[in-house]
């Protein structure tokens, strides 16, 4: 298993992919924590393929907020089925919209993997 030093402040810590994976949905580290891998290298935490969405929180919440009722956000998270939903109910006559639009705002809903949006 691969082994990375995480940097927080005040200290530093040596995790795993999977216990960084966790650590995200924890809210422990976010995606511009620093990641040191073994050769020395720095890189984000959304760099490192298993610990974060490969989509951007930023991205979906734009999305969101001028398409959700259309369910263009959930489209881009991979969640096709509740996408078409989405869009038929018009974003559930907006209720689903505003649910949705909180959720990723708080960073509460994930990828179609399980991912954490960075």
């Amino acid at each position: 298993m691969t082994q990375w030093n995480v940097k927080l402040p005040g200290a530093d810590y040596s995790l795993t992919t999977d216990e960084m994976k966790v650590w995200a949905d924890a809210g422990k580290i976010t995606g511009t924590t620093v990641i040191v891998d073994q050769n020395g290298e720095h890189w984000n935490a959304k760099q490192v393929p298993g610990v974060f969405s490969r989509r951007d929180y930023v991205v979906a919440l734009v999305l969101s907020i001028f398409l959700g009722t259309l369910g263009v956000d959930r489209f881009y998270m991979g969640k096709i089925g509740t996408g078409i939903l989405k869009l038929l109910t018009i974003g559930g006559l907006g209720i689903w919209w505003l649910i949705d639009l909180v959720l990723i705002a708080t960073k509460k809903l994930t990828d179609k993997q399980g991912y954490s949006l960075a």
